[in-house]
């Protein structure tokens, strides 16, 4: 059975190739583009991680990835932050992910932290 894979990014193009690089390394992959729909997503798709965009229009993502940190159900999620923001820019908010990929990304570097964060072989 393979790993499922969850991807909140506003951005429909991001998202998707998201997906798409989940889907080659053997992933079942999910793409939703509101954070509205994450939590009951979180309930129905029963992701093993989760990769989260930061700047999500009127959501921030460490905002969300925190609050899921402090969920009983879903505190042990592993949660990847995607961003294009400065480093600086990062550190402004104590999110508790469990790592922090900057755009733009080399795919071995997404696929070797998923791999980790999951402990996969």
């Amino acid at each position: 059975m393979s790993k499922r894979v969850l991807i909140l990014d506003d951005d429909y193009s991001n998202a998707e190739a998201l997906a798409l690089i989940m889907k080659e390394e053997g992933y079942e992959a999910l793409s939703i583009f509101s954070a509205t729909d994450l939590f009951s997503t979180i309930t129905a798709f029963n992701p093993h991680i989760l990769l989260l965009d930061i700047q999500l229009g009127q959501y921030d993502g460490r905002i969300l990835c925190r609050e899921l940190k402090h969920r009983t159900e879903t505190k042990h999620l592993p949660i990847i932050l995607i961003s294009a923001m400065l480093a600086s820019q990062l550190t402004e908010t104590n999110a508790e992910e469990d790592g922090i990929i900057n755009k733009p990304f080399e795919i071995e570097e997404l696929v070797s932290m998923v791999e980790r964060l999951l402990k996969l072989p």
